[in-house]
């Protein structure tokens, strides 16, 4: 996935500091879950979202409320810790929240401790708003290696990667970024974007709306497994059944 457009270090620093003295938020009552669906049997699709929350979270969210369907969103911890009404609503929607790390490095390029302090402190960050601690991990960028398993496996974390890219960071258009997604969705797919972007809140009504006219059921990714094999910690996943 894309870079940060500035260096996120001096961010983490200051909300380091305040996430490890954060009162945790009261998360409420998540929305009532539909039955499950089997995603072996029908069309399942699961849209999830990286590198928020941002100001353009709002937006994607109330697409999402009006049309019914939630999302997975991978969160990095300092904006968790600075959007937390975003969050809140995310968790309380029932959307599934997941670990994008504190600053958004290639993971792959550091050391075993760095790793692990990245996954462990978002998680942490995250948990201080919601109550609960992420069970999902995607590495910035997709770069993972035996290091970022183990290190995301030890968090009880499964790595989640994608079988779509809609290259909304790098295609700023919302019907290229609309058209792309359309024209590579199977049934079963991981499809990644990002709530950081003023162009893509616009392509996810239209989005949705396709999906759901061509049969598709839109789920989160612990949806997309959950009649199948499950997710396990440790173990990478690039699309469901």
């Amino acid at each position: 996935m894309s870079g940060l457009p500035r260096p996120l270090a001096a961010l983490a620093a200051v909300t380091l500091l305040s996430g490890a003295a954060a009162v945790p938020v009261t998360a409420g009552e998540r929305t009532p879950q539909a039955p499950p669906v089997d995603c072996r049997a029908v069309k399942c699709v699961a849209l999830t979202f990286d590198d928020g929350p941002t100001r353009y979270t709002a937006p994607i969210l109330d697409t999402l409320q009006h049309r019914h369907v939630p999302a997975t969103f991978f969160l990095i911890g300092p904006h968790a810790l600075r959007y937390r009404a975003d969050v809140l609503r995310e968790y309380r929607d029932g959307d599934a929240i997941g670990d994008h790390t504190v600053t958004h490095p290639r993971l792959i390029r550091l050391p075993l401790a760095r790793v692990k302090y990245e996954i462990g402190t978002a998680a942490r960050q995250i948990a201080s708003v919601t109550g609960r601690r992420p069970t999902l991990f995607r590495p910035p960028f997709g770069a993972w290696n035996a290091r970022v398993r183990a290190a995301a496996g030890a968090e009880g974390m499964p790595v989640i990667m994608w079988s779509v890219t809609a290259r909304d960071w790098k295609y700023r258009d919302p019907p290229r970024i609309e058209h792309r997604v359309l024209r590579l969705v199977r049934p079963g797919a991981i499809v990644v974007l990002h709530d950081r972007y003023a162009t893509t809140p616009p392509a996810i009504s239209s989005i949705v709306r396709a999906l759901q006219a061509r049969g598709y059921h839109l789920v989160t990714v612990p949806q997309l497994f959950a009649t199948s094999t499950g997710l396990r910690p440790g173990m990478v996943y690039h699309h469901g059944p």
